[in-house]
């Protein structure tokens, strides 16, 4: 029950034909590592319940994604610490959560208040890396924080990203207006991924050196993309395919 208990080939069915695309498909889910929210409920909410996280959960499953690490974006340490720690209990009291949700992304609040690489998040609350901060949101969320993109164009980002790292916890360079000093720096100190590579930019930059091609150079850093027609143009992401592999 709730597993596949066999697989029979399809016989007598032509190829590419009408009764070819009636059938269903059997593949694996997909695995998503930002979902801010879903059809009106997002998880930066002051009044966050276990149920609006299962509706969310729950609405994945039509999409094809079986798992994802449901994200807070930047805002007051208030409404993050609430959010992480009423997930984190649905996922321990919810069996559905659980099963969807195997932790969260946090998603700011120590990025770039520069328009352009700050993206849609509110420049209110962008703020000065704090690893007190960091860990007392950590422990808000019960150390199911998996994921943190952050920028480390701030000095104070440095040791953030060490001790996230060696927690191991994923650290994400991204919505940064950082330097080739400082994308160097956050990947010796553990940086390992890009957030959404090529948004959260200025819509002009540096021809070279900059940013983005900073974190494409580098072999340390694999690289989340958007590819859903709008966020990056085709030749981006084939360019960017490229040189990430």
């Amino acid at each position: 029950r709730g597993s596949i208990q066999s697989i029979v080939p399809a016989r007598q069915v032509p190829p590419n034909s009408a009764a070819e695309q009636a059938l269903p498909v059997v593949a694996p889910g997909f695995v998503d590592l930002q979902i801010n929210g879903y059809a009106g409920r997002e998880f930066n909410d002051p009044q966050l319940t276990a149920e609006k996280i299962r509706e969310v959960a729950l609405a994945m499953d039509a999409c094809g994604c079986t798992s994802f690490l449901a994200t807070c974006t930047t805002d007051s340490f208030e409404v993050l610490a609430n959010s992480f720690a009423v997930m984190s209990r649905a996922i321990d009291e919810v069996p559905e959560i659980a099963a969807r949700i195997p932790g969260f992304h946090c998603e700011g609040p120590w990025i770039s208040p520069l328009d352009g690489p700050r993206g849609a998040h509110p420049k209110q609350h962008v703020r000065v890396p704090s690893l007190d901060e960091w860990n007392r949101l950590q422990d808000a969320a019960r150390g199911k924080i998996k994921l943190l993109t952050i920028s480390p164009e701030y000095d104070e980002a440095i040791p953030l990203i060490s001790a996230a790292a060696q927690a191991g916890v994923l650290i994400a360079i991204g919505h940064t207006n950082a330097t080739s000093d400082q994308i160097a720096a956050a990947v010796d100190a553990g940086a390992r991924m890009s957030t959404h590579l090529g948004n959260g930019a200025h819509p002009q930059i540096k021809r070279h050196p900059n940013y983005i091609w900073d974190q494409l150079a580098n072999d340390q850093l694999v690289a989340s993309l958007i590819v859903d027609g709008h966020h990056l143009p085709p030749a981006v992401v084939k360019s960017m395919i490229r040189a990430k592999g």
